[in-house]
């Protein structure tokens, strides 16, 4: 594994712990967010268990890189459905930084894992 892809798994296996966590652990703004965007609680938990998952799955992948492959896969996903929900509320462009950054940095990680040739 690259510097480079040790380095964004990291950072994306570290912010997709702390997001799935509050997910889980019901922090109030985050529960909110889904009731607003129309979303079961149910719906909240599934997604804190794929970010947490998925944190999993990079930070564990900086040793295993094959799993950190499935892990930026799940972020890529994750944050797609996370563009979708905000278009479909309406939010405001600020609101959309932070999937847009986190969904490039994925890109970028799964880039850097692809084998060379």
């Amino acid at each position: 594994m690259s510097t480079l892809s040790l380095v964004l798994a990291i950072i994306l296996g570290v912010v997709f712990l702390v997001v799935g966590l509050a997910k889980l652990t019901a922090r109030p703004s985050v529960v909110a967010n889904f009731k607003r965007w129309g979303y079961a609680d149910v719906i909240r938990m599934a997604v804190g268990v794929v970010e947490v998952l998925a944190a999993a799955l990079l930070l564990v992948g900086t040793a295993v890189p094959a799993l950190a492959v499935s892990g930026v896969l799940l972020v890529i996903w994750v944050m797609l459905g996370a563009l979708l929900t905000h278009q479909r509320a309406g939010d405001p462009i600020g609101q959309w930084v932070p999937p847009v950054v986190l969904l490039v940095l994925a890109v970028v990680l799964a880039y850097s894992l692809l084998p060379e040739g």
